[in-house]
């Protein structure tokens, strides 16, 4: 393949066009234009492609298999080839050799109107960096030879000859030979190119069909034509700038925070970290049926009476009420009376004295009703030889009866074991929910139960004649719930009061951690977050804008720096300096997506950019509207 050939892809720009054309070797550049290319769309592209090609010292010519984009490139005076190998069999003929489509007249030629072989062309054509710069003229072997650069040499004079109808026919009329040298010179607009014609009194039915005036009209529309051509490509080709600033990002926190959550408050206390808690009643309810262990015993006194017998002829005896006569075992009983006895009488006969009292059992019971003759202990201090006691009939009446009776004592205990099963079902409420709220937290450890309230009194037990008793226990507990929720409020503005005026919250980067919750040996429920986010830099374009101005790409990095990480692209590569004009200077910031209050972590929004400044013509999108991607 041979040096100088550029292929150019169908999204390819007239930028990056013009920098390939500046950038390959050598002087004559063939750019292979694809079917549907963006630079086939217009002829000023042609054109513009021209004056690079000429800035740039290059000969330039255009292969296309597109009949309509060599139309439009022919239209803009630059060489054009269908093919490759056209173009390269071109720049490889030598100079004397005419190319295919310059090979004479044929049938289809009007006579006259191409050279022959070998022949010099005809005044006017020029090189292909001259037709670059003053407009379309007309292709044939001229097109060839700036292609090939080969410099058309005047030929020996001739008298050819053209077909002229004279009279109904043929005459053959000598037509005036070319000049001996045509110059290839550009005249710059304004100009006047030197008169070629050196014969102005020649007869005029001497000079050829059409050789008038015309010439001179066309050479002054070319050269205006070309005038339109440099004002336009000067003013798409003025310097332009674009800026692509990433706004600096500031990470913020972590912050730790504590919040408490108080029953006793009604809303959010963002200044003193308190979020409202709910306490909640819990009544619960024990009840058993007991079985009395208690009794009542009635019992009875045995009474009887005996009779005292005085064997003491000396002296009577006096026996006193409440002496204590018994058995020989010892069952006892109490006199109810006095018992005063004469001394026993010996005339006329030995007889003893004596008198009954009625007595009583010390103790009451069944086991004091003794049988006859049996109390015959004499009380205490008698003396039993001379006083003798007994019982002619039995003792009776005494008795033992129990029955069930409640005593304080079970009553007592039977509260007790209600308190045990109160507490029970109390924590069993507190761990099913306690019907709590929903999106609360119930935490356990602040549960507490209330006293309980017995039903019935235990003091109308006490005391019944009952075989079983029935008591019921009532109480109210409170415990503690809490909705999470409000803590991350607490966290975001507290991360709002972080950030800096000038700064704002990027959508997606707040992270808040929320711990479960304690209880402290107070009570007191807790929360401990963690929040930490980045705040992106709030960038003014139009500061931006004046900011840069005139500097350098260097020295408007370097003033952007503050802002973020800055991309500065100047266009075309000859511009050192960022362009005054605000309608050629473009400033686009990407500084994320906004966050809005109660934003967690989002799931990747696209980040937004801000262009300001468009310009109103650029030559090419990607050229003012790159921007940087990297991130501070």
């Amino acid at each position: 393949m041979a040096e100088g050939i550029v292929y150019l892809d169908v999204d390819d720009e007239i930028t990056s066009a013009a920098q390939r054309i500046r950038s390959a070797p050598g002087t004559k550049v063939a750019l292979v234009v694809p079917y549907g290319s963006r630079i086939a769309t217009s002829r000023m592209n042609f054109r513009l492609l021209s004056r690079e090609a000429v800035v740039s010292n290059r000969r330039l010519s255009i292969v296309s298999g597109d009949a309509a984009a060599r139309s439009l490139a022919a239209s803009a005076g630059l060489p054009v080839f269908g093919t490759v190998p056209e173009y390269e069999a071109a720049i490889a003929r030598p100079a004397d050799e005419p190319a295919a489509g310059d090979a004479g007249s044929g049938p289809g030629d009007a006579a006259g109107d191409r050279p022959a072989p070998g022949a010099a062309p005809a005044a006017g054509v020029i090189a292909s960096e001259t037709i670059a710069a003053v407009g379309p003229v007309a292709a044939g072997s001229a097109t060839a030879a700036a292609a090939a650069d080969v410099t058309p040499q005047p030929a020996a004079p001739t008298t050819p000859t053209e077909p002229a109808a004279v009279g109904g026919r043929k005459s053959q009329r000598p037509k005036r030979p070319p000049p001996a040298e045509t110059p290839t010179t550009l005249w710059a607009p304004g100009e006047t190119a030197p008169d070629d014609d050196p014969a102005p009194d020649d007869d005029p039915s001497e000079r050829p069909p059409g050789r008038s005036r015309a010439p001179l009209f066309a050479t002054l529309g070319v050269a205006a034509l070309a005038v339109v051509v440099l004002a336009v490509g000067g003013y798409l080709l003025l310097p332009t700038a674009s800026i692509a600033l990433t706004a600096r990002r500031d990470a913020i926190g972590p912050i730790e925070l504590t919040v408490s959550a108080d029953p006793t408050a009604t809303a959010v206390d963002a200044a003193d970290n308190i979020v409202p808690a709910v306490s909640l009643d819990v009544p619960v309810t024990a009840t058993r049926t007991f079985t009395t262990t208690g009794t009542k015993v009635d019992e009875t006194t045995a009474h009887g009476s005996v009779t005292f017998t005085n064997y003491d002829t000396s002296s009577g005896v006096s026996i006193p009420s409440g002496s204590i006569v018994s058995t020989e075992n010892g069952t006892g009983f109490r006199t109810q009376a006095t018992v005063a006895l004469q001394a026993a009488a010996v005339f006329p006969a030995f007889q003893p004295t004596s008198d009954s009292v009625a007595v009583v059992a010390t103790k009451p019971g069944p086991g004091w009703n003794v049988p006859a003759n049996t109390i015959r202990v004499v009380p205490q201090g008698q003396d039993p030889v001379l006083l003798r006691v007994n019982n002619p009939a039995p003792t009776s009446g005494g008795t033992h009866t129990e029955t069930p009776q409640v005593n304080k004592a079970e009553v007592d205990k039977a509260v007790a074991a209600l308190q045990v099963d109160l507490g029970k079902a109390f924590t069993a409420a507190v761990a099913a929910g306690a019907d709590a709220p929903p999106d609360t937290t119930l935490f356990p450890d602040t549960a507490v139960l209330g006293p309980a309230t017995t039903v019935p009194d235990p003091k109308t037990i006490v005391g019944q004649p009952v075989a079983t008793f029935d008591l019921t226990l009532n109480a109210s507990g409170t415990v503690i719930a809490v909705d999470p929720r409000p803590v991350r409020t607490i966290a975001e503005r507290a991360l709002a009061a972080q950030v800096d005026p000038k700064h704002r919250l990027v959508d997606g980067s707040i992270s808040i951690d929320v711990g479960e919750g304690g209880v402290g040996e107070d009570g007191q429920v807790t929360f401990q977050a963690t929040a930490r986010a980045t705040a992106v830099m709030i960038v003014d374009a139009d500061a931006i804008r004046t900011l840069v101005k005139g500097k350098s790409a260097a020295d408007a990095r370097a003033a952007l720096a503050p802002f973020g990480n800055a991309t500065v692209t100047l266009w075309p590569d000859w511009v050192t300096t960022v362009t005054g004009v605000d309608a050629r200077l473009t400033v686009s910031v990407d500084d994320g997506p906004s966050a809005g209050p109660g934003t967690g972590p989002s799931a990747g929004p696209s980040p937004s950019r801000r262009p300001t400044g468009a310009p109103a013509s650029s030559p090419s999108p990607r050229a003012s509207g790159r921007s940087g991607s990297a991130a501070p």
